[in-house]
């Protein structure tokens, strides 16, 4: 509870007792003859006095108010002052037969209200003690001369019997506030923990909302959304305030009124925004009930399912690719063998034919070279097939890497290699031929898209921070850069999928292979653009470092 809400009794108290007081000033001020006429000061000095007191009284109050610590017992302490001053009150107006002492039921009233049972029956007996000692005072009045008060023209009797006619409503007033208090304060903090449980029960439902990773969204009957959680915002990549009151057609354009059905039954549809790539989205309506009757509008509830989508089509290829896998490690042997003898009785031929027959000669040097094509599309094949885990061990790429570029370098002249390695060395965990295959298909990707005349760069970057997905090691990223064409972006998207190709006699198996061994030898591969913004592409291939090489590193010098 905060300061203001613990000072608030002690604000109203205050607040009260300037009010009582400012009425009972004016009523002075208006109705003189409330002061008996055969007082000889013509203006009440004592009830002037009294108010006085009491508005400094409050002055005080309100000045040490904020150092109030024990607010119950400051209370306490304020009513049984109150208390005192009504008793003076009521001496100075009439002692036994002041018109005052109903303030008395405030005394009581406010104890009721603020402070505990045990409490309040004190400051009862108090009020009670306060009255019998302002009878008794009137009785025998000490202050005779200064404060004269009217003569008791009662008996005794008859003075009890109104001290009795007082006391006992006083009493039963008592009784009955205590316990009208006393339900209201059963019925405050019944009311206090209904919406302290109702807040922790809304504040719940918030963070499990807020938890999800599903995107839920709620509208009414027109589609108006009236909320969306973070989740949702996120995959639609839209601001939560910014999507308020919006038609939910206008978010997600795709959802057409036709599929806007209510019921459990999951449905796709793409959803693409300005900020992002295309999504696919898994999505079901549910009514938003009120009552069982009373449907006051709808909940949309979705999931992002482009990654598992991604995963499905990855799983569909690979057991594709198995398939063919199979079938081509059961036929490629079987072709290529009475390909060798097609192609080795073709160059018989060519050699008996004479040079002047033009036309055989051409025909056959055809055939050799569809034999050639069908060879290379076979070899595809078997490599294809032989993706499987070869045994790897601590391989030097850089070392590969010069390897590769001298054997490119003398084949191709007329293309020019730029190497940038940051390092003489880096090993990693791989198998070295598989390594070869990678860059082998990497580098020939380029040259045919340079047409075998161009510019290529091969440079390594080594990230010496560590990663938690590659075992917290190192890593080394090798890219090969050529000065081509380019790539577009709906290409590089499909350029590793198997048997697609752009070239007229590609297998669409090159840069696949290079994809399936990254896998296998725990890399990954990407291409696209180069980052300098130029003409061409860029393939960066990323390997991690090998803990054994990290662990002899530690060891001392011998």
């Amino acid at each position: 509870m905060n300061t203001s809400n613990r000072h608030r009794p002690l604000k109203n108290l205050l607040v009260f007792r300037l009010l009582l007081v400012t009425l009972l000033l004016v009523a002075l001020i208006l109705f003189e003859f409330i002061w008996p006429k055969e007082q000889s000061t013509p203006i009440p000095v004592p009830l002037y006095c009294f108010i006085i007191i009491t508005y400094l009284l409050n002055i005080f109050y309100i000045v040490i108010l904020p150092k109030v610590i024990r607010i119950e017992r400051f209370i306490q302490q304020q009513l049984l002052v109150d208390a005192t001053l009504i008793a003076g009150l009521l001496y100075i107006t009439g002692g036994f037969y002041s018109l005052f002492f109903p303030l008395f039921y405030l005394i009581i009233l406010g104890g009721s209200i603020y402070l505990e049972r045990q409490h309040t029956i004190t400051l009862l007996f108090y009020c009670t003690f306060l009255y019998l000692l302002i009878v008794f005072a009137h009785i025998f009045n000490p202050l005779q001369n200064f404060l004269p008060l009217p003569q008791l023209v009662s008996s005794s009797r008859k003075i009890v019997s109104e001290l009795f006619f007082n006391l006992t409503p006083f009493y039963l007033s008592a009784f009955i506030l205590r316990l009208i208090a006393k339900e209201r304060l059963d019925t405050r903090k019944r009311l206090q923990k209904t919406t302290r449980d109702l807040k922790e029960s809304k504040d719940l439902n918030k963070h499990i909302i807020a938890s999800i990773d599903s995107g839920l969204i709620t509208t009414n009957r027109e589609l108006a959304i009236s909320s969306i959680n973070l989740a949702g915002a996120t995959i639609l990549g839209v601001n939560r305030d910014q999507v308020f009151n919006a038609d939910l057609r206008d978010i997600i354009p795709n959802l057409r009124p036709v599929e806007i059905i209510p019921g459990r039954q999951r449905r796709e549809i793409s959803y693409l925004n300005d900020s992002g790539p295309q999504r696919i989205l898994g999505f079901s309506f549910v009514p938003l009930m009120k009552s069982p009757n009373h449907n006051i509008g709808w909940i949309l509830i979705f999931q992002d399912l482009t990654e598992l989508k991604k995963i499905e089509q990855q799983l569909q290829e690979a057991r594709k690719m198995a398939a063919i896998g199979r079938l081509s490690a059961g036929i490629a042997h079987e072709i290529r063998n009475p390909l060798a003898s097609i192609s080795g009785s073709i160059e018989l031929l060519a050699q008996d034919l004479s040079p002047e027959d033009e036309t055989h000669q051409r025909l056959l040097q055809i055939v050799l070279k569809e034999s050639g094509r069908l060879n290379h599309l076979i070899s595809d094949f078997l490599s294809f097939s032989r993706l499987e885990d070869r045994q790897q061990t601590d391989t030097d790429i850089i070392n590969i890497l010069k390897d590769m570029v001298f054997l490119f370098r003398s084949q191709f002249p007329k293309t020019r290699f730029n190497e940038e390695f940051h390092s003489n060395s880096f090993i990693i965990k791989a198998s070295p031929e598989q390594l070869e295959q990678i860059f082998w298909n990497l580098l020939q990707n380029a040259l045919e898209a340079m047409e075998n005349k161009g510019e290529i760069t091969i440079a390594s970057v080594i990230d010496n921070r560590t990663h938690p997905r590659s075992g917290n090691q190192p890593q080394i990223t090798i890219t090969i850069t050529d000065n081509g064409p380019g790539i577009d972006e709906k290409v590089a998207e499909k350029i590793f999928e198997p048997f697609f190709t752009t070239k007229a006699s590609g297998t669409g198996l090159g840069l696949y292979i290079a994809f399936q061994l990254t896998q296998v030898n725990n890399g990954s591969i990407h291409l696209g653009k180069r980052s300098d913004r130029r003409t061409g592409t860029c393939a960066r291939v990323s390997f991690s470092e090998s803990k054994k090489r990290e662990l002899s590193a530690t060891e001392p010098d011998k």
